[in-house]
């Protein structure tokens, strides 16, 4: 396999495909007035590629950036390097283009020589060190630990005691949660206001703000925590009208979106 720069095809496939399209209408018989208002191109250029070669009429006008590394790319790709590696190792070689240009530009090389690459893992030998670490440590992930601290979903005794020691802020992120919840649980309002004392003076900022802007609004969380009675359907239906009016906003009249919104009683 020759895998000399200079070798590597410099067709524009665009014009090449414009080229093919008119010798086949040509040998088929059409004029180039019809072939020109076909493919809608000037009838010079029908003539042109008509009576030229491909070669010199589709060749590219500008060479790529990757030009310069095109060995290094057809060697690393034939021993098993992945896109993503090669193209990282262009950027520390002094790449500076477009991503999009380096992988166009190696899918073509793929295709020329026809090579078998690594698409789904990276094959760099840092990224198999990487992986070879990351195996020797059992871990949770952030979306686990959110559905153990708001849906008290399970996760392994060893991992709780590993986060609460490592973070106590987790600690005590999951005591307040629980402590929220009994005060609605049990409708106690001495616990409304206790809580609001103890973690206006938590050193944890968000939790402070939390219960800060509940003292603001004490009177409303009072209200929700001695009645039963709850505004979420009404807040669920503002919702619902206002995501109509954006979705047409600019496309109905005011009749429209009346008839769309308003609840018909006599309707079957």
């Amino acid at each position: 396999m020759d895998t000399n720069a200079e070798n590597f095809p410099k067709i524009d496939e665009r014009r090449a495909l414009v080229f093919e399209a008119v010798q086949e209408y040509h040998a088929a018989g059409f004029s180039q007035r019809e072939i020109a208002r076909i493919l809608r191109i000037g009838r010079r250029k029908v003539a042109d590629y008509i009576n030229g070669e491909m070669e010199s009429l589709c060749q590219k006008e500008f060479h790529s950036r990757m030009d310069k590394y095109h060995d290094y790319i057809v060697k690393s790709l034939t021993s098993g390097m992945s896109r993503k590696d090669v193209y990282n190792s262009a950027i520390r070689q002094g790449y500076t283009g477009q991503p999009s240009t380096a992988y166009e530009y190696m899918n073509k090389i793929i295709k020329h020589y026809g090579i078998e690459i690594s698409v789904y893992k990276s094959t760099s030998a840092d990224a198999i060190q990487k992986r070879r670490a990351l195996q020797e440590y059992d871990y949770i992930t952030r979306a686990g630990l959110f559905r153990y601290l708001w849906m008290n979903a399970a996760i392994p005794p060893a991992h709780k005691a590993y986060l609460f020691k490592t973070y106590p802020q987790l600690y005590e992120l999951d005591i307040c949660i629980k402590e929220f919840r009994r005060i609605f649980d049990e409708k106690m309002m001495p616990l409304l206001y206790l809580f609001i004392d103890r973690y206006k003076k938590s050193e944890f900022k968000a939790l402070s703000s939390f219960a800060t802007g509940m003292d603001k609004d004490i009177c409303a969380i009072e209200n929700a925590v001695a009645s039963s009675l709850s505004n979420g359907f009404v807040e669920g239906t503002v919702s619902k009208l206002k995501m109509i009016k954006r979705v047409m906003y600019g496309r109905c009249s005011r009749e429209l979106l009346a008839v769309k919104m308003m609840y018909n009683a006599n309707a079957p």
